[in-house]
């Protein structure tokens, strides 16, 4: 929030549009959004920091807010599933005891490809959206506001240097967040002319701007701490929730039904990816469609001399890629908040959330790069 009340944001999208062919936008934003997920370890972080820069410059250049928010989503997601830093890609590894960058390695035989064609699809889709001249237009509307409201100066671009500079010497993602945040707040005060009430102002309440231009009114207000309520409570809701239907045995004799299409490792595999997705629908947290899955059918791996890599590989591509494209879990709810584009807009365009479920089942039918114990 600081970002866009300091300048920051409103700064790179200025710049961005100068810099950027709108034609190549797209696939560009999903390798970003990649490196930076790969760099920090978190998919969420990624989404509100330079997701939000992302959506002022393709709204900018008259790309609609669904594929603009599908190639963040999908880079955001695929970088965090290849990041050791990643909170949940640790997890993954960990419930079912398999070697962290064994994981990573095996994930990348079906992730990879899925990059690729999402690649090309957002390269088609850039060419097919854009039109070169009335995006001119709208950049340079945007761009005209955006100096109309904001001082720009060079001390802007302390605060990202300073986050990707500590990202890059592997500073843990919170540190770096909240240096990106202080500075914001230093610049808001010397640089924009706001007072130290405004900066605590807008990181609880949120911030807005009333310019006489809805476009860029509704691009650059968002919600501060406040806002982060719901998700929060969600979050601790779901925990709770798949908690009693472990506790009470609904969700075992849920799985103990789906084991009977186990016979074969394509089933056994396709079924896993499937109960994830259960359970992100049912507990809408993607931590629980990790866990439960992961405990419930390791036995069933092991029958088929399997090895766990298998196992886990199946879990994040059917738990933690599909939990943002379903508005009521908690990373779809955060991608809402942050973004403001519903799940339903941009899921068909997170072409990398579902690729990589498609590619894993062909690949587990195929018998391809599925490895035995």
């Amino acid at each position: 929030m600081s970002h866009i009340a300091s300048g920051i944001v409103p700064a790179l999208i200025y710049y961005g549009i100068d810099f950027i062919i709108a034609k190549w936008f797209l696939p560009s934003i999903l390798i970003l959004s990649s490196i930076m997920a790969i760099l920090t370890g978190s998919s969420w972080t990624t989404i509100g920091t330079i997701g939000v820069a992302a959506m002022g410059i393709g709204e900018g250049l008259g790309i609609p807010a669904g594929p603009i928010a599908g190639a963040i989503v999908s880079g955001a997601f695929f970088g965090d599933k290849l990041s050791p830093l990643s909170d949940s890609t640790n997890l993954t590894a960990a419930i079912v005891n398999v070697d962290l960058y064994d994981h990573i390695k095996h994930m990348l035989y079906t992730t990879l490809p899925a990059a690729i064609i999402a690649l090309g699809l957002f390269t088609f889709m850039g060419f097919s959206l854009v039109d070169s001249g009335s995006s001119a237009v709208n950049a340079r509307e945007l761009q005209d506001y955006m100096q109309d409201n904001f001082n720009f100066s060079l001390w802007l671009l302390i605060p990202p240097i300073v986050i990707v500079a500590m990202i890059v010497m592997k500073a843990p993602p919170i540190p770096s967040l909240m240096a990106g945040v202080i500075l914001g707040g230093i610049i808001q005060v010397f640089i924009q002319g706001q007072s130290v009430g405004d900066v605590f102002n807008y990181l609880y309440h949120g911030y807005s701007i009333s310019t006489g231009q809805s476009d860029m009114d509704e691009l650059l207000t968002r919600g501060g701490l406040e806002s982060m309520y719901s998700v929060v409570i969600l979050g601790i809701v779901s925990l709770g929730f798949g908690g009693i239907m472990n506790a009470t045995g609904m969700l075992a004799v849920i799985v103990n039904k789906m084991k009977q299409f186990v016979k074969s490792q394509g089933r056994l595999v396709v079924t896993t990816m499937t109960t994830s997705i259960m359970v992100n629908i049912i507990g809408a947290n993607q931590y629980l469609a990790v866990i439960l899955p992961g405990q419930m059918y390791e036995s069933c791996y092991k029958r088929l001399n399997l090895h766990r890599k298998n196992l886990t590989r199946a879990l994040e591509s059917g738990g933690t890629l599909t939990a943002p494209l379903i508005p009521w879990n908690t990373s779809g709810v955060f991608v809402l908040s942050v973004l403001s584009v519903d799940a339903l807009a941009y899921a068909p365009v997170a072409f990398i959330c579902w690729i990589t479920m498609i590619v894993t089942a062909i690949f587990s039918f195929a018998n391809i790069t599925m490895e035995n114990e």
